[in-house]
């Protein structure tokens, strides 16, 4: 399985000279806790709510007056879609963060995976394991 085959579609983005509260509006209503801050469809930042919590609200900046990309975390890692899911597990050991851009093979934004995917992904395949020794295991 890919990462392709897992992650989520469809992806909030905004553009680098959007408005901080602009897209805390768009997190409003598309109910996400992260955009893709995209240019010609390329990943170039992430910016997660606890990014503006922190980097705007915490740091007693006026969100009025910055645009996302003084804020944002450049330069994402990113994962291309035709990578395994064992690959993007990787990816995430040991960094600070919870969520990736998928790529197509020019770079070109497709989709997101998040350690929750991955965990959703897992528990099932668990599950489905724990059912078939469960069905083949000689009964008491």
């Amino acid at each position: 399985m890919t990462v392709y085959d897992s992650c989520q579609p469809n992806v909030v983005t905004a553009p680098p000279d959007a408005k901080i509260t602009d897209v805390v509006k768009l997190m409003d209503e598309k109910n996400v806790g992260c955009v893709i801050i995209t240019e010609k469809q390329i990943p170039v930042g992430i910016i997660t709510d606890r990014d503006i919590t922190l980097r705007v609200i915490g740091a007693k900046k006026d969100p009025k007056k910055l645009e996302i990309q003084s804020v944002m975390t450049k330069k994402p890692t990113i994962i291309e879609g035709k990578k395994g899911l064992f690959e993007a597990m990787h990816q995430f050991e040991g960094k600070d963060f919870r969520r990736m851009p998928v790529v197509d093979e020019r770079g070109r934004l497709v989709g997101i995976i998040t350690i929750d995917d991955l965990m959703r992904l897992l528990a099932r395949e668990l599950s489905f394991m724990t059912m078939v020794i469960e069905t083949q295991s000689p009964t008491k």
